[in-house]
């Protein structure tokens, strides 16, 4: 079974992600900021990581970031309420495979986990 990290600040959102995704047949690890995500990777990898852009303490492109410079290679969503023309892009140069805007479909996001762990 697939193990998906989601790491969202808010906490109706981060469950009913948590739901949705193991209603989906996956395991889900849950996580309300990215600080304590090296050591729940050393507990156990993950096959995808969720990253909500706004995080406290590390906005999520500079957890992709930092994820990517320490090697972790584990494909990687970035979800944002944020509109702006240039933010796919951005997210794409720090090394995040994918993004999705909120408010999102859940089946669409579900999709789009399914090709980027097909991959």
């Amino acid at each position: 079974m697939p193990h998906v990290i989601i790491i969202e600040d808010d906490a109706l959102v981060r469950k009913l992600l948590e739901k949705r995704l193991q209603a989906a047949g996956w395991e889900v690890t849950a996580l309300r900021d990215g600080r304590d995500l090296a050591q729940g990777l050393e507990q156990r990898a993950a096959d995808l990581i969720l990253v909500d852009l706004g995080l406290p303490y590390m906005d999520g492109l500079s957890l992709v970031e930092s994820l990517r410079a320490q090697g972790v290679s584990t494909p990687i969503l970035v979800l944002t309420a944020y509109d702006m023309p240039h933010l796919f892009a951005a997210a794409r140069s720090t090394g995040a495979n994918d993004l999705v805007r909120k408010p999102y479909d859940p089946d669409v996001l579900v999709e789009r986990i399914k090709q980027l762990l097909a991959a």
